[in-house]
Order: C-alpha cells, then structure tokens, then sequence
C-alpha cells in the first residue's frame, strides 16, 4: 500500500466513523470504534516502518512561494497514536454503559470521533499551518463535550471558560509557530534545524500552557469536568491535554535551553500546586482534575525531551483508567435508591465502598499506585525517568543549579501526590460510608468491567520492561526511542519517603473531608475581576473626559479651518481670478479696436507714430 494511501486513511477514517455515527447511531457506536481502532494501530506502525514515513500533497502558492500540505509518522507520533486509540476505544466502550440512558447517546460519540480525527490530524502533521488548525479543531471539540449537557447552566460557564482561558494561550502559539517559519524560513517541522532565539520558544511554550492547563491557566480544568466523565477520561486526562505537551515535544530539538528551562519552571509550579488543591476537593472529579494539571506539570519538567513523552503514555493509561474507575463509582451511587438524590460525586456520599465495589477499589490502588510511581507499575519507569532527566542535565549544563531546584520541587510533588492519593482511596473505599446509606451490591456492568481490567493490565511493569526495578534493556524504550535516564541512588529514598509520608499523612488525617471544592487561587479571580472593571472604568472616564474633549475640540477646530478655507476660496482666491478676469476683458476690449479693418485708421496709427519718432530723435 503506497504511503501516501496509508496517510490519507488515517486522516479520514475518523471523520468518515463519525459522519456514519450521525446516520446510524444506534447500530454503529462501539462496532464502528473497534474497527477504527483497529485499523488505525495497524496503519500508523506500517507506515512507520516504511522507509519513506513522510509525504506532502500541493496546497496553495503565496507570494510566489507552493505551500505544501505534509504529514510524518514520527516515534512520538506513534506512541501518541497507541495512546488515543486504545484510551478512545475503551472510553466508548465504558460509555456504552454509562450512558445507555441519555437520548443524545449518538451525538456524544459523534463528538468523539471527530476529537480523534483532530487529534490525528494535530499528530501527523509537518506542516505549522495545520498543526495550528488541528490544535483549534482539539480545543472545539473540547467545548462541544464539556457543554455536551448543555441543558444545565454549569456546563455551559465549564466549556465558555475553557474556550477563553485557552484562546489566551492559542494567540501565543500563533505568534510562536509564525517567529519559527521567519526564522528558519520554512513552515514545515521536519526542515527546521538548529536553535530557534529564546523568546520564539517561550511564545510556542506558552501557547501550551492554555492546553495542558498549565500555570496560571490552569483554573479551566477542574470546571470541565461538568462534562460526561467518560470523555473527561479521554480528552481531559489522557489525550487533549497532553497535546500542550505534544508541542513542547515537537519544539524541543530547535527551541534552546533558556525556553526549556521556562518550560520546566512553569511545570514545577504546576506539579506542586496542583497536587496541593487535589487534597481540598470533595468532588471526585475535580480532585483528579487538579491530579491531572499536577501530572502534567511532571511532564512539563521533563521539558519536552523524550523522558516527557514516557510519562505521557504511562500517564495517560492509568489516568485514563482512574476516571473511568470514579465514573464506575459514580455510576453505582447514582442508581443506588439510597443516594439517587445524593451528589454521587462527594466524598461525603463515599467511604466503604470496597465491599460494593471490588473491582473498582483494586482498580483505584493500582491505578494510584501508578500515579505514585510505585515498582510494578509504569508509572514507576515513567517518574523516575524525569528525575533521571533532570539529574543527567545538571551535569551537563552552565544552569545546574535552576535543574536542582526543579528536582527539589520533584520531590515536593510526589510527597503531595502520595498524600492526596492515598487520602482518596480511603476516603471513597475504607472506613464506613459518611453519608449513613446503605448501598446494595452492585450489578456487573460488563462494559464497564472490561475496559477497567485491560487498564490495569496495560498500567503494570511488563509491558515496559520484565524488570519491575529497571527499564534500561526495554524493547518498549528502544522501539520509541525513548532515552532510559540514569537514576542517583539517594533519589530512590527520596521516593520512598514520599510513599511513607503519603500514609503517614493519610493516617492522621483521615477523618477529616473537605467542606466544598476549593478553586485554584480563587480568592484572586474576584479580586482579579474588581481590578479590570477598576481600569475599565477609569478608561472610561479618561476616555470621556480627555480623549473624547480632545477630538471634540480637533473636529471644532476643523470646521473653523474649513470655514476660513471656504471664505479664502471664495473672496481672495475667487476674487483675484474675477479681477484679473475683468482687466483681460478691458485690455481685450481696447485692443479689439484696433483691429477695425479700416486703411485710413492704419495710416493715421502710422502716422501718429512716426510723428513721436522724430520728436523723440529731434529733442
């Protein structure tokens, strides 16, 4: 099959799955996302062993020069690839279920499918231009699913927030990609080569942080997730906004160090802010929310380079697996006679739901024990590796001491996030329930078992490596190129003693649960808010009062100048023109006379003339 074919099917199959979907929504949901799953593993690993894993088709010229439409099939591009489809797969499997009884069943999966098919085009592509076009397509795709339930009045704010603090980021990107196709003079990724100034790098990183819900617009997250939660599995914890990080990926071999450092600063604030407000939610969701910007803060630290992309996967797999598990829960309390009327997704409703749902608890601590980078599990690979990253860069570089500190915040970040997931398995499975219901057990839901169990098989160590303590001869790191930093002795205490502290934290802080869901820097949006309607009522007042009175008196000022200018016009210039007029008319008049044909008055002329001659001559 040519190349080119097989470039084109993978970006259309999606888009062809989805408008099938729309037709028939009933018959082809879960079967139509299996074969495109599918098909698309299988395209996108033969296209990438073909020797030619890139191709172009003619688009438009501009000032001369052909544009061409390219795509390429990298390792990254790969692994993302593996990522989406088999997260989308068991995500539509999960809402099969979940959401077997909303009528808009269809339109969900619609949504779905055309994310997949942006996210694919966003993935493939070598060209800038496109590359922007697909990052808007992911950012649509998300506002149509985060308002899915747009009925409701919270949605709708969740998606018009998430639509606004992204457009902040998007603008920086779009000046970002236009500084790298000036500089390096082409608009295609593949043919940049070198290392672009600092201040383009940071613009293209910055156009991330909207995405990857990044400081310090990180606050659209948690709101999102007013959206169904199975596609909060999909786009707000495994795939969307890992494409933040996809870009920083994409840049990292042209973008120089000054921009990887600004990078992982922004990803070490996240890291250790985010894990700091997921212990202050009660809301399930948000608190995973707040885990995600933390999780992708840990990416952030790995600056883009190829340690970033491990724990992209990794993440993505038992994050993704994590939401489904808290939409299991959430499921079961939502059609429980006790607590149908209750919030099923306040941890005041939870607590001792191990015995009602086991499945989901052993999900929950392997998942968790993935999020805290435990042996046996990727996650252990995948968050030591960035530590090894970090570690490998300080010793190599003139800013060793900015990858210190960042290895400090590291390990602040896995102290929290030991704590705050720890404090969530009990919260929701130990202990007795807090609400004083008393739940039946549960009915198997096997569309939602299956994919939670394939889950927990694709997060545990030997899919990485056979070694659940080392990774350095991976089949998995060699195929996607993946560097297998090396990890400092002292540094596997450190990790230890974040796991330890974690329960130690658990322990005595077990009987207490947040009162209501605390907003990062919340108490700064209203003051924020006071502060730009503030200037934008002294801009007002300036604006009445000086700009205004200034073009006022300019447009007087004008009028008297073009009053003058008429009356100039009409009696000076006019009146010059008239005069002189009147002169030509009188001499013409006089002149004329002369011209009478008459020979006796010639001869008289002539005369008088030669008359004054010789007086003249004579005297």
């Amino acid at each position: 099959m040519p190349v080119q074919t097989i470039f084109l099917a993978l970006l259309i199959l999606p888009w062809l799955s989805a408008g099938l979907i729309a037709l028939l929504p009933k018959k082809v949901q879960v079967n139509t996302s299996i074969v495109l799953a599918g098909i698309f593993t299988y395209l996108a690993f033969k296209v990438g062993h073909m020797p030619e894993n890139i191709t172009s088709y003619p688009w438009f010229d501009l000032g001369g020069k052909a544009i061409a439409a390219s795509f390429w099939v990298t390792k990254s591009a790969q692994l993302l690839l593996l990522l989406v489809s088999i997260v989308a797969l068991f995500v539509q499997i999960f809402s099969k279920s979940y959401l077997a009884e909303d009528a808009n069943i269809g339109r969900y999966y619609s949504y779905l499918h055309v994310f997949i098919g942006s996210m694919t085009l966003l993935v493939l592509t070598d060209q800038i231009y496109i590359f922007y076009g697909a990052w808007e397509l992911v950012g649509a795709c998300s506002y149509l699913l985060i308002s899915f339930w747009h009925q409701k009045e919270a949605p709708i704010k969740a998606a018009k927030k998430a639509f606004l603090l992204n457009r902040i980021g998007d603008i920086a990107l779009l000046f970002g990609l236009i500084g790298l196709a000036n500089y390096f003079e082409t608009s295609v990724f593949s043919g940049m080569h070198g290392s672009a100034p600092a201040l383009i790098g940071i613009a293209v990183i910055m156009g991330g942080i909207g995405k990857s819900a990044q400081f310090p617009l990180m606050s659209w997250l948690p709101d999102a997730m007013e959206g169904p939660t199975p596609a909060s599995a999909l786009i707000h914890a495994a795939t969307m906004v890992a494409a933040g990080v996809f870009v920083g990926i994409r840049v990292f071999p042209f973008i120089g160090e000054e921009a990887h450092l600004f990078m992982g600063v922004i990803g070490a604030i996240s890291l250790v802010s985010g894990a700091f407000f997921a212990l202050f939610q009660n809301d399930i969701k948000k608190a995973l929310a707040y885990s995600t910007i933390s999780q992708l803060g840990l990416m952030w630290l790995g600056m883009g380079s190829s340690a970033s992309l491990f724990h992209l996967y990794a993440h993505g797999i038992f994050k993704a697996g994590l939401f489904l598990t808290a939409g299991s829960v959430i499921h079961y309390l939502h059609h429980q006679k006790a607590t149908h009327h209750a919030d099923a997704q306040s941890l005041h409703n939870m607590g001792g739901l191990r015995k009602q749902l086991p499945l989901s608890f052993i999900a929950y601590l392997i998942f968790g024990a993935g999020m805290l980078g435990i042996p046996f599990t990727s996650g252990f690979y995948s968050k030591e590796n960035i530590a090894g990253f970090l570690w490998d860069s300080a010793q190599h570089s003139a800013y060793a001491n900015y990858y210190y500190v960042l290895l400090g915040a590291l390990a602040l970040g896995m102290g929290l996030t030991a704590t705050y997931m720890c404090r969530q398995i009990y919260l929701i499975f130990l202990g007795q329930n807090r609400g004083g219901h008393v739940l039946e057990k549960s009915h198997t839901e096997w569309l939602q078992v299956i994919p939670i169990s394939l889950l927990i098989f694709l997060s545990l160590f030997f899919w990485i490596s056979l070694n659940p303590m080392d990774a350095h001869h991976s089949v998995f790191l060699a195929f996607f190129h993946i560097d297998n930093y090396h990890i400092p002795g002292f540094w596997l205490g450190i990790t230890a003693g974040s796991w330890i502290l974690g329960l130690g934290i658990t322990y005595l802080t077990c009987r207490w649960v947040p009162q209501t869901n605390y907003q990062f820097l919340g108490f700064m949006w209203p003051s924020a808010y006071r502060l730009a309607w503030y200037i934008g009522q002294q801009m007002q007042r300036f604006d009445a009062r000086i700009v205004d009175r200034i073009v006022v008196k300019f447009t007087e000022l004008q009028v008297i100048i073009a009053h003058l200018s008429a009356w100039a016009d009409k009696h000076l210039v006019d009146g010059s023109v008239s005069l002189i007029a009147s002169f030509s008319r009188g001499l013409g008049a006089r002149l004329r006379t002369w011209q009478s044909a008459q020979l006796h008055r010639y001869w008289f002329w002539v005369f008088f003339t030669l008359v004054f001659i010789l007086i003249y001559l004579l005297y």
